[in-house]
């Protein structure tokens, strides 16, 4: 109820009464307004992308009997040995009992501590259909069903039915950027590069990297070197300049940005403690632990929400 009453609290602050107000406007209001008055305070998305292909039928498989059997008659040469299989504990409410595919032991261990969820059977459809319905035509369908392409963008908009350039990631972060410190760092950072889920009408993501401190700067600037020093005195000089040309200027003003970024972004990771946790040398592990960077970093960046992107092929 406490909750509740937060929110009329702040409904009634903001005038939610008067139609002055805009939905949307009302809409950035409300969103700002809730999230800096979360007693928990910091709150993080991390959004995994797998990009690849994915045979999901052989990943949670039926284990009780008669539905293994229709299991393994569907799929004929591609089903899994049940005795391979790694079973989960307890059964759904039609009594009704699944398993992993043999290589997934980690998730079968952090699915019996309580700490992982299956969520089946959803997907980018407009509405529930069914094989007849989609062979007839008289399915409403996503917009390019089949195409890769089209299916990872939609995991990333949310909009089946057309092809959009904001994600709703970045469409979340248009409304909640403000609760963020303005220091230049987007709520939305990227260890994916450019991508459409963190895109949003006003907000883009912040890429980073997995190797270093993640920002790179421009090569031999400020390096601490007497060649950086003047480096940096020249590149200040020149975008000093007030520029006639409106390209001129907006890439100037750009570049200037991402310069004062770089250096809040390096300067807040290297003032942050190190996570303890342990991560392998690969690639998907190294950019976990450079996320978790940024997270324990989250009061030198002046985070209060953020969206934490990576993506991972094959």
């Amino acid at each position: 109820m406490s909750s509740r009453r937060r929110f009329l609290s702040h409904s009634c602050k903001l005038g939610i009464a008067s139609a002055t107000f805009s939905s949307t406007m009302l809409s950035l209001g409300l969103s700002r307004a809730v999230a800096a008055d979360t007693p928990d305070g910091y709150r993080a998305l991390v959004c995994v992308l797998l990009a690849g292909g994915n045979d999901s039928f052989n990943m949670v498989v039926p284990n009780d009997a008669d539905q293994y059997a229709e299991y393994a008659a569907i799929r004929s040469d591609l089903a899994l040995e049940q005795s391979t299989l790694l079973p989960l504990a307890g059964v759904t409410g039609e009594g009704r009992s699944y398993a992993l595919h043999p290589g997934m032991s980690e998730v079968q261990q952090l699915y019996g501590n309580g700490e992982l969820a299956v969520i089946a059977n959803v997907g980018t459809l407009l509405e529930a259909v069914d094989a007849q319905q989609i062979e007839s035509g008289a399915a409403r369908v996503p917009l390019g069903l089949f195409s890769h392409s089209d299916q990872i963008a939609q995991w990333q908009t949310a909009v089946p039915d057309g092809r959009v350039a904001q994600g709703w990631g970045g469409r979340m972060a248009d409304l909640l950027q403000g609760v963020n410190e303005a220091n230049g760092i987007s709520m939305n950072i990227s260890l994916g590069g450019t991508n459409v889920f963190q895109s949003g009408n006003q907000t883009v993501e912040y890429a980073i990297s997995a190797e270093n401190d993640g920002a790179t700067s421009i090569n031999a600037y400020d390096d601490g070197s007497e060649f950086g020093a003047l480096r940096k005195r020249m590149i200040d000089d020149l975008l000093a300049v007030e520029q006639s040309n409106l390209l001129r200027r907006e890439y100037s003003r750009r570049l200037r940005a991402s310069i004062d970024a770089q250096a809040v972004f390096v300067a807040a990771l290297q003032a942050s403690d190190t996570p303890t946790t342990q991560f392998s040398a690969g690639p998907f592990s190294q950019s976990l632990r450079q996320l978790a960077r940024v997270i324990a970093a989250r009061e030198q960046l002046g985070a209060c929400r953020q969206t934490l992107f990576v993506q991972v092929g094959g």
